[in-house]
């Protein structure tokens, strides 16, 4: 994206004071301040009528094909029914046609409105099965279109939750993802409602262009010129609102975002405390209003659209009335064909209307769409490679070498040539079964992605990590992080059960549980809930219950010690900053239980803390600075390397705070 635009900050409410240094940054997005269409040029030029025409074929096989997947039986009763409701609508055409010529061919008597009571009849049965065909068409769309939104959702989110991780550190992508969850799936069961609508429409107006055509060939091409103002107007303005849309996204996204802030219990305490409100309140409001003046030049430009294509096709139907008026002024129509032209003009009329409108949803319905199919498109270049090799069921040692990763960036960035900073850069280190690596660094240093990159999360983008000569990269990832068990630092309050909370994935088995519980501490957790393990971990909902945050950690920590397949521990054990919110004593509990993990199961840990003091008795520790390697021993040896290397120098910054200050005698 480009850099922000600079704009002035904004006092809170409370604030009383105009030192600039006590304003805040606004909430709001900067980049609101920006062309409108500047970040989706691309999505733009593509949203034209000749790009959509020749791609339309193409959107209304996909919406086909997932409608006929989501209900094959209300496909063939929605495509029946409304081909019945054309027909019956010709089949009206034609009986109208027939009475008026009855009645109207000469002289109106009792004898000739007798002769007309058959066409009557016949136009009456032609309307009673016009209407019995739309309910049926229509209880077989109203079956339909949620089945097909529901069947696109569950692929959307298929495809969303399987993207490899760094998908998500990619500003764009969020874009792409947001747009399709408001709209996208939506618009596929849309797209089969419209296109369906285009086809009973395009039966009304062919019956309709037969009667024109036998009463006068002239009237058809004339009608068929009233519609090309209505066709411009309804292509323009579903393109104007696709192009509105666009330019909203990423406002609208940050206004969901402020919203979450503002109704979200995770974040209802912080806002209180810290007199939130006020700032989130304007910067909502900042937002909404943003966005409320999109819509309303919307709705100007819409009302302008509509204006000139209605004045436009009123002249050219006045012309059509001026050369039917003719026609029968030159006595080349009789009275009665006159006016079966004039009503199979507005049968026409309405039904081409129709035709025409539901063509300009279909093209509308088809930008988003095609976001949508696109999306899924970007997320199979996104997802792990298919038919893989599975992993292997264990190691002898883990060999990272010469691995680089840089986190993604968004289309825009850097548009000066300033070079990001690698989060790892050249890295080689070795793991080995059994042992209990530390990993040791500044914060921004590279441990979490280290950990990521060796917990299958991420890949780097040069060198490789090897599992006994097996690169990580060419097996399946599911299968390898079913061996591999995560203590995360920002870990998931899953809204479940405790015990689902601690099982996740893995299979259930109340032996394993019960160590897991004890080795994490989360045992003296589970005993204070009112339920026991069958306790909701959601306070949001009826007879929850909510742990403190140092118990979450213990569930998170047990988490780790339960996970594995068919009774079997994992090889690999990677916990991330777990004792945060932990207090002495339970945190000496878990080091001691982390180390007696390895000991005992043979697995390799890998431990992530900033607490120098647990890594100690590691038997490897790996000291990271800006995303190099730039140490790695035991502490001892680390220890003797001298006073200025990174290691010592923060034990001793740590160490010298649990030292007594020398302390002067004043007697």
């Amino acid at each position: 994206m480009t850099s922000a635009a600079q704009h002035t900050p904004t006092p809170t409410a409370t604030s009383t004071s105009a030192d600039p240094a006590d304003e805040h940054e606004d909430l709001s997005l900067p980049e609101l301040k920006t062309a409108r269409y500047f970040h989706f040029q691309e999505q733009v030029a593509t949203a034209s009528w000749a790009t959509m025409a020749r791609r339309m074929p193409s959107l209304l096989r996909h919406a086909i094909v997932l409608a006929w997947q989501s209900s094959p039986r209300d496909v063939l009763a929605t495509t029946t029914f409304n081909i019945g409701v054309g027909a019956a609508t010709a089949w009206a055409l034609v009986a109208t046609t027939s009475v008026l010529d009855q009645l109207f061919s000469t002289v109106p008597t009792p004898d000739r409105v007798m002769a007309a009571l058959p066409a009557l009849v016949w136009l009456a049965a032609a309307l009673v099965t016009r209407g019995a065909c739309s309910a049926l068409a229509g209880r077989a769309q109203a079956r339909l279109e949620p089945q097909v939104v529901v069947t696109a959702e569950e692929r959307f989110m298929g495809d969303a939750t399987h993207v490899e991780l760094a998908a998500f550190d990619d500003s764009d992508f969020h874009d792409h993802l947001f747009r399709c969850y408001l709209r996208g799936c939506d618009e596929g069961g849309a797209l089969v409602r419209h296109a369906t609508d285009v086809l009973t429409g395009l039966v009304s107006v062919v019956a309709a262009a037969g009667v024109l055509t036998a009463l006068h060939p002239v009237l058809v091409p004339l009608l068929l010129l009233t519609m090309v103002p209505q066709w411009w107007g309804s292509a323009a303005a579903s393109r104007l609102r696709y192009r509105t849309m666009l330019a909203i996204t990423q406002g609208r996204r940050r206004k969901h975002l402020v919203e979450r802030l503002m109704i979200d219990r995770t974040t209802a305490a912080e806002v209180r405390s810290y007199t939130m409100a006020d700032r989130l309140t304007s910067a909502f409001s900042k937002l909404a209003r943003h966005e409320l003046a999109v819509h309303m030049r919307l709705a100007t430009r819409m009302v302008t659209i509509r204006l000139a294509g209605d004045t436009a096709s009123g002249l050219v139907m006045g012309l059509v009335f001026v050369v039917l008026g003719w026609l029968l002024v030159q006595e080349i129509v009789p009275i009665a064909t006159a006016g079966a032209a004039v009503v199979a003009i507005q049968v026409a009329r309405g039904a081409l209307s129709r035709a025409l409108s539901s063509v300009a949803q279909v093209y509308e319905s088809g930008l988003y769409f095609s976001d949508y199919l696109n999306f899924r498109q970007e997320a199979r270049t996104r997802l792990p490679g298919q038919d893989l090799a599975p992993a292997p069921a264990g190691f002898d040692q883990i060999l990272v070498e010469n691995a680089t990763f840089t986190y993604p960036q968004s289309a825009g960035e850097d548009e000066e040539g300033t070079q990001r900073r690698a989060a790892l850069q050249g890295v080689s280190v070795t793991l080995r079964r059994g042992q209990t690596v530390a990993l040791v660094g500044e914060n921004g240093s590279g441990k979490t992605t280290l950990a990521k990159l060796l917990s299958g999360l991420y890949t780097p983008q040069q060198g490789t990590v090897c599992w006994d000569g097996t690169d990580l990269a060419g097996v399946d990832g599911d299968s390898l992080r079913s061996k591999i068990a995560v203590i995360a630092q920002d870990h998931t309050h899953w809204p479940l059960t405790a015990r689902s909370n601690v099982t996740m994935s893995s299979p259930r088995d109340t032996g394993r549980l019960e160590r897991a519980a004890q080795a994490a501490g989360a045992d003296t957790v589970i005993a204070t809930m009112p339920a026991g393990w069958d306790t909701l971990l959601d306070k949001q909902f009826a007879h929850g219950y909510e742990p403190s945050g140092g118990q979450w950690q213990r569930l998170a920590a047990a988490r780790g010690f339960y996970r594995g397949d068919d009774g079997t521990e994992v090889p690999l054990l990677i916990a991330d900053e777990p004792t945060a919110a932990l207090d002495a004593r339970a945190e000496h509990r878990f080091f001691s239980s982390l180390h007696a993990h390895a000991h005992r199961t043979g697995s390799a840990v890998v431990l992530i803390t900033h607490r120098l003091a647990s890594v100690r008795m590691a038997d490897l520790i790996i000291v990271l600075d800006q995303g190099r390697v730039v140490g790695q021993g035991t502490h001892e040896e680390l220890m003797a390397m001298g006073d200025q290397t990174p290691y010592r120098e923060l034990w001793n910054l740590q160490a010298n705070a649990y030292r007594p200050s020398d302390l002067t005698d004043t007697t």
